[in-house]
């Protein structure tokens, strides 16, 4: 009987944690575009039970409604905010009366950078009595950022309690990406519920408890890695070699990539900056390790390694 217990609480911890929301992505498709949180938040609360359910049809809606605002990402405006207050309820009132605003623009343009998906997710949250937090921290998206620690925060996402466990979303990397200075919407599933693992390979928060609760990585480590892209991410591979962003180089030496459990079936290439076509390396497997190795260029350059012809990794390359 024990074991037949054990047996099912196995299975049932194994379905909470890879829920397929198909059938939520369904129904949500089918919403209108929203012009307040609150109609979002009551439509939810009538179609869904669950506070995974609930959670997820608020990110997949906005990825689907809100268009990220590429004229702000090019051309920032400076957002500072001063108000008097008489108590510290009176400050809290009086910056959640700013973040509220914030959510209605939001839903009234559809459009918004990251703060606006972090703090429009978190509004909904709250209406639905999920617990949420924003975070707010650090990404990285090119090898110039490799080994450099940024001043000050460049991102906003959110973490979501369901069932007793912390989550991390991503809403805003989750609705689409810019290519070309064109806005490319596009939903990214590996946004929703990043594997806990993985989150310091693209995303390093502000606050300590953060850091606490999903690793121990210190904010140079973070900036000293490869530029990781989610569709590398996706894949049950990972990188052991190097595992620094930066690959110093001797005139006589190659360039080595080790990966454990990389599909063999995968195609493999690779581009070095300014190339107009990519090419093959030299692949070959031992167990479940994979070493691809690319001719040195002889040159201080950027490496860009190809799966299957998507994005995977980024590396900087120094020739001493």
């Amino acid at each position: 009987m024990m074991k037949q217990l054990l047996l099912l609480f196995i299975f049932f911890n194994f379905s909470v944690f890879s829920q397929n929301f198909e059938k939520v992505d369904a129904v949500v498709i089918n919403y209108p575009p929203f012009s307040k949180a609150e109609n979002l938040a009551n439509q939810i609360e009538k179609d869904f039970s669950s506070d995974a359910d609930k959670s997820r049809a608020a990110f997949f809606w906005l990825t689907k409604n809100i268009r990220y605002n590429l004229k702000e990402l090019y051309n920032p405006t400076k957002r500072s905010y001063q108000f008097k207050y008489a108590s510290e309820e009176d400050k809290i009132q009086k910056l959640q009366k700013i973040k509220d605003d914030l959510v209605d623009k939001t839903f009234r343009n559809k459009t918004g950078v990251c703060e606006e998906y972090a703090q429009s997710f978190k509004k909904i949250c709250d209406l639905l009595q999920i617990e949420s937090e924003v975070i707010k921290g650090n990404v990285r998206t090119n090898t110039d950022e490799i080994g450099k620690i940024a001043n000050n925060t460049n991102h906003a996402w959110n973490a979501v309690k369901i069932d007793e466990k912390w989550i991390i979303l991503d809403a805003t990397w989750a609705a689409g990406y810019e290519t070309n200075g064109k806005w490319i919407r596009k939903f990214d599933n590996y946004f929703y519920d990043i594997p806990k693992e993985k989150i310091f390979k693209t995303h390093y928060p502000e606050e300590t408890i953060w850091k606490i609760r999903f690793g121990r990585m210190t904010e140079q480590e973070f900036y000293n890695q490869p530029i990781y892209s989610n569709s590398f991410l996706d894949l049950n591979s990972d990188l052991i070699a190097p595992k620094t962003g930066i690959i110093h180089l001797k005139a006589s030496e190659n360039i080595i990539l080790k990966f454990t459990n990389l599909d063999a079936n995968l195609a493999i290439s690779y581009a070095f900056k300014g190339m107009k076509y990519a090419e093959k390396p030299i692949i070959s497997s031992e167990e479940k390790i994979t070493t691809i190795t690319i001719k040195n260029p002889q040159k201080n350059t950027d490496l860009i390694l190809y799966l299957q012809n998507e994005h995977a990794l980024d590396f900087r390359i120094k020739n001493n």
